[in-house]
């Protein structure tokens, strides 16, 4: 402690009145008194049992046994060992197995079911061969269609069309070609008026399988067939890999040129001996190699022609199995493709 300086004076706290005085006790009764209103609704909670010393050394030596007993857990039970895994015994033995056989056609005109068991045997390669024969099944089913009396010929033929594309997709995966036109059938029959008559109906759906096939189609071929022989140039080796008909217009478009064109095919379906007899057909100079030995072909190539079924928005293509392998050999040579 410090002694005051010489002249200071200390001031003392100012007494409590009595008036504060009373205010404090009266807080103090009042707090009190809502603790006891507080503990009287939710119950007066039963007071802890006082453990004598034996009792608190048996409770402290139970909870030192169980937190040693999380820290080392005694080991599992030894499981019982996974069944063996099969292993595919070939390269592709992993893959789905093709079948041949069809859905039950229950309530599927015949043409349609002739064309699903066609489509389940693979006879129909091309993308645009299915799309053919759809439209002309469709054509020819369409001809014998009834509609039932109590129903509008309109609306039942968008659930036959539905029905007779879930039973072709059983048999065998679409293309993008079927799924569109499938699509723009199916809308046809939905956008046709209700009262419309039946044989109006027919007339209808024959002319959109008809329109389909010309626009779509034919003129699609012949026009890329136009414009991809117009990058043919006398002295190129041209590349080629399975088959396409928009391919085998292209060639036949460059007819009277002096190029040569190496047909590249692979198993199972070795579609590109089709291309190699029109070629031969139309006098074409023509080299037939398999994908394993394409390398030193496309090393000596200029150009590189690929079917597609399908041009998607960022630039790639849906093709068949083994055109990738002949683009990546001709972008490692610098060949265009």
């Amino acid at each position: 402690t410090t002694a005051p300086l010489e002249g200071s004076t200390i001031m003392a706290p100012a007494a409590a009145t009595d008036e504060e005085k009373a205010k404090k006790a009266a807080e103090k009764a009042r707090r009190k008194a809502e603790f006891e209103a507080k503990r009287a609704k939710e119950g007066n909670p039963p007071k802890k049992k006082q453990l004598s010393k034996a009792e608190r050394r048996e409770l402290q030596e139970k909870q030192r046994a169980d937190k040693e007993a999380k820290k080392n857990p005694k080991p599992k039970a030894d499981k019982p060992p996974p069944p063996p895994v099969e292993r595919p015994t070939t390269i592709l033995g992993h893959l789905t197995k093709a079948t041949s056989s069809t859905p039950p056609a229950d309530g599927v005109p015949a043409s349609i079911v002739e064309l699903g068991q066609k489509y389940a045997a693979g006879e129909f390669d091309g993308s645009n061969d299915r799309c053919r024969s759809l439209l002309d099944a469709v054509r020819t089913s369409i001809k014998d269609y009834a509609p039932p009396p109590d129903a509008a010929a309109a609306r039942d033929l968008d659930v036959k069309l539905k029905s007779w594309a879930s039973y072709l997709e059983k048999c065998r995966e679409p293309t993008a070609s079927t799924l569109a036109a499938l699509k723009r059938l199916r809308l046809v029959a939905s956008t046709l008026p209700p009262d419309i008559s039946p044989s109006e109906a027919q007339a209808a759906v024959e002319t959109c399988c008809d329109r389909f096939r010309e626009e779509r189609v034919e003129l699609a071929v012949r026009e890329i067939g136009r414009r991809g022989a117009q990058k043919i140039r006398d002295g190129d080796v041209v590349v080629a890999y399975g088959y396409a008909d928009a391919v085998e217009a292209l060639f036949s478009e460059a007819v009277g040129r002096n190029f040569e064109v190496v047909v590249v095919d692979s198993a199972p379906a070795f579609a590109g001996r089709r291309l190699l007899n029109a070629l031969y057909a139309k006098r074409v100079r023509t080299t037939y190699v398999r994908l394993t030995a394409a390398a030193p072909e496309i090393e000596r190539a200029t150009l590189v022609v690929l079917g597609a079924d399908a041009v998607f928005s960022n630039g790639s293509i849906l093709a068949r199995s083994g055109a990738f392998a002949v683009a990546a050999l001709a972008q490692r040579r610098h060949v265009p493709v």
